[in-house]
């Protein structure tokens, strides 16, 4: 559903007729409070920080909602962001179409983030891009996910039937020059069973850090 410009999905509750419309707004008040007085207090920034490197390329392996990818892109970092689910990517496009029409940061924000819809691993094969830090934020669609519930709802619909690419995390590896980095639940086991180097724990997720050898 396309209304002014603006691409939303509805759900509908069969019960009560219901219905949930929801799209990808990067200005929302919660985004636009991390972008603008949060940004020195996100565990991701320091997740990703590469110590004495000025241009740090990210790719951003499973974007998501974009929201991460968002907040990095706000502190100058130049993100890559492949999503394979079509609508989800969908989504993300308007989201950042409408971004770049924002005359408070279009200027800068067309550079920051650049968006392809593929498979990861398919993507490693055929890129020219190597990335200093690939980020990763698998779904881990549980009760306690630390996502909003209405994200959490339509997120449960869209990836459903989605297959899970094996070994993403050992093939990122290989693929980044610097690190992965894994968000993840506090409590959640680590990504395929793989032990980090180190770990940042936030109180209701962590960032497993994987450093290349």
């Amino acid at each position: 559903m396309n209304i002014n410009n603006k691409l939303k999905i509805c759900k509908l509750n069969l019960k009560n007729k219901k219905r949930t419309f929801f799209t990808i707004n990067f200005l929302s008040g919660k985004n636009n409070f991390r972008r603008k007085y949060n940004r020195k207090k996100e565990l991701i920034i320091k997740a990703v920080k590469i110590k004495n490197s000025k241009k740090t390329i990210i790719l951003d392996a499973t974007a998501g909602l974009g929201k991460d990818s968002f907040i990095l892109a706000s502190s100058g970092y130049k993100i890559f962001m492949i999503e394979k689910n079509k609508i989800i990517y969908q989504l993300l496009k308007n989201g950042l179409k409408r971004l770049y029409k924002n005359m408070e940061i279009n200027m800068w924000i067309k550079k920051k983030m650049i968006l392809f819809h593929d498979d990861s691993l398919n993507f490693f094969k055929h890129t020219k891009i190597i990335p200093d830090v690939i980020y990763l934020d698998p779904m881990f669609l549980n009760k306690k996910k630390t996502l909003p519930k209405k994200d959490m709802s339509i997120l449960k619909i869209l990836v459903s039937k989605q297959k899970i690419t094996k070994n993403l995390l050992k093939k990122s590896i290989k693929f980044t020059k610097k690190k992965v980095v894994v968000k993840r639940p506090i409590k959640a086991p680590y990504l395929e069973n793989i032990k980090p180097t180190y770990i940042i724990y936030g109180t209701k997720y962590r960032f497993d850090i994987y450093l290349k050898n």
